[in-house]
């Protein structure tokens, strides 16, 4: 990644494309904070980002949903998209705001087919990454890096993608 100069606005959509090898995906992992840059730059809202972790990009509204899906498969959808951050009363986590609030995401992005209480490893590929974006959304990301999201998904699941990724530019 040499002389990169790229520049994102809120409403906007990019699709970043080039040969294998070319450096999109360490691109993508400088801004997440996978990887810290030699040299350069990277300016988030006006803040000079250097050596970030990954959880501080998500604490600034960075995130991603990687090619590679990982969730916990023995897990609740709903745990998925919360893990970590789940919603506690009386020192347990409390299961009727944890699923209130899993509906509730799930149904503004149209994916009212997911069962919050669905075990993951009972959704097909497509379901497990409309998961991964309503956790991605969850955390109000103001960018949301998807890579290769397309890759697995029918016509019918990348229309549908489609319609969200508007949905949340606009």
């Amino acid at each position: 990644n040499q002389g990169v100069d790229f520049n994102l606005r809120k409403g906007e959509i990019h699709a970043l494309m080039g040969e294998n090898g070319a450096g999109k995906s360490t691109l993508m992992k400088l801004l997440l904070g996978i990887y810290h840059p030699d040299q350069g730059t990277i300016l988030f809202k006006g803040e000079t980002l250097k050596n970030h972790s990954p959880q501080q990009a998500l604490d600034k509204g960075i995130s991603m949903i990687h090619q590679e899906l990982s969730p916990v498969l023995d897990m609740r959808v709903c745990d998925n998209i919360f893990l970590g951050r789940e919603p506690v009363k009386y020192g347990l986590v409390d299961d009727k705001s944890l699923f209130r609030d899993t509906e509730e995401l799930l149904q503004s992005l149209g994916m009212t087919d997911l069962d919050p209480l669905a075990k993951m490893c009972d959704l097909s590929v497509a379901q497990t990454q409309m998961v991964e974006i309503a956790k991605a959304v969850s955390y109000h990301s103001k960018v949301i890096v998807f890579d290769e999201p397309t890759s697995s998904l029918t016509e019918e699941e990348v229309e549908h993608l489609f319609r969200i990724i508007n949905m949340l530019r606009d």
